[in-house]
């Protein structure tokens, strides 16, 4: 497809403008998709406006949903109209990860919006294998959140949790709010939602939490062990703050485990109380990166197609502000300094 497109261009670090650009040309194993909504990534925001992207000039992006515009000539699984989301990260097919199916762990991989240009913008284009249609009935604003709540189902499905057990979820963020969902789907019976923001605790117990804890007003430790007598099966850190992530190590029971999901970007310097909870109490602590298995984009995103199709798994109800290509910019700063009160952001290119 010739022509122009209004995109949102990072030219360097918090430099964000809407500008016209040409629509991506693709080749004959790739597909060109109309963007509807793409949602701001919590990672999206020090890429942005902290610590520098990989890249300038640079398409942010990776969270999306679309309509297919054009097809590459070797492209027969779609045409022109079909819904699609995208599964963003494209592997190197040659490392030893890779070889193995373990794609999420890829040496060298690229994600759409990170590494190659993506959807902050009218239209993007994807490898064909990336692409994966999207049921009648589910909307384009829920579909943008296949990839975060993707990413909730392979951290929990790490924990192994049992039909009856209590899980923890530190943080209310957006992947908190999709973590503590699945949480009730694998079965756990008590969900306890750990946060410092009333209006986040408030959302999470809409979305299934049977238990909320501010942890501004209470010490969480404290409190999960007691409701839990001696602490949780299992506890998921998805806030990617320090501090955190050694209250989720402390919350957890004896032989209890923990999914750290969250990104600190920091060191973390374990405490002797932390740490000898971890020795004694035999605590199992696993990272957990991405959503990716194989046959890819794998299981979770299988899951979460279903789970968000049949309405189990509910993204809507965090969104928090739709904005348009323009305001791209602005919001990411806002999220950056903290000045702009947010929970789900998306940017509607139509708008």
């Amino acid at each position: 497809m010739e022509g122009k497109m209004k995109a949102a261009v990072l030219h360097s670090l918090g430099n964000v403008t809407q500008e016209i650009v040409d629509i991506p040309q693709i080749n004959e194993d790739e597909v060109l998709i109309k963007v509807k909504f793409a949602g701001i990534c919590g990672s999206d925001v020090p890429r942005s406006m902290i610590s520098g992207a990989r890249l300038y000039p640079l398409i942010l992006g990776h969270e999306f949903s679309g309509e297919v515009a054009e097809v590459g000539a070797n492209v027969t699984e779609f045409q022109r109209k079909d819904r699609v989301c995208v599964a963003p990260l494209v592997p190197c097919g040659e490392c030893q990860y890779c070889k193995a199916g373990n794609y999420g762990l890829c040496d060298d991989y690229n994600i759409i919006g990170t590494g190659s240009n993506g959807a902050f913008a009218e239209y993007v284009k994807v490898p064909k294998n990336h692409v994966l249609k999207i049921a009648d009935s589910l909307d384009f604003e829920t579909a943008a959140g296949i990839e975060p709540a993707a990413i909730g189902y392979h951290g929990l499905q790490k924990a192994n949790i049992q039909p009856g057990e209590t899980v923890v979820v530190m943080g209310c963020g957006a992947i908190g709010q999709l973590t503590l969902q699945w949480a009730k789907i694998f079965g756990a019976s008590t969900v306890i939602a750990v946060d410092i923001f009333d209006d986040k605790l408030e959302l999470a117990k809409e979305l299934g939490a049977d238990i909320t804890i501010n942890s501004k007003n209470v010490d969480p430790v404290a409190t999960i062990r007691e409701i839990t007598n001696g602490g949780a099966d299992v506890v998921a850190e998805t806030a990617g703050n320090v501090f955190t992530q050694q209250q989720s190590i402390l919350a957890a029971k004896k032989r209890g485990r923990v999914v750290f999901i969250g990104i600190t970007h920091k060191g973390l310097d374990l405490k002797e109380e932390t740490m000898d909870h971890l020795m004694r109490g035999e605590i199992s602590v696993v990272g957990s990166w991405n959503s990716y298995t194989p046959p890819y984009p794998g299981l979770a995103w299988k899951a979460t197609l279903d789970y968000m199709t049949s309405g189990q798994i509910k993204f809507k109800e965090m969104l928090s502000h739709k904005i348009t290509l323009e305001e791209v910019g602005e919001y990411l700063k806002g999220m950056a300094d903290r000045t702009l009160k947010f929970n789900k952001v998306l940017v509607s290119p139509e708008e």
